[in-house]
């Protein structure tokens, strides 16, 4: 899932960083990333947040539609 403006790219980092600290760090993880941008998330980029978690937990889990 590849973001496509500066929006998603700094959302899908913050995601990719909490991933990276392991399981126990992403307790509310999309409230702590939303929380942590410096622009106010639109619809739009909210969508993709949602939409960007889920496609990384199921990549994490080896889920056979996470491609």
């Amino acid at each position: 899932m590849d973001p496509t403006n500066d929006h998603e790219r700094a959302i899908a980092q913050a995601v990719d960083a909490k991933f990276r600290e392991g399981p126990a760090k992403r307790r509310h993880l999309i409230a702590v990333v939303a929380d942590s941008m410096d622009f106010e998330m639109s619809e739009s980029d909210s969508e993709f947040l949602l939409s960007y978690v889920k496609w990384k937990r199921a990549r994490s889990t080896g889920h056979p539609h996470s491609k």
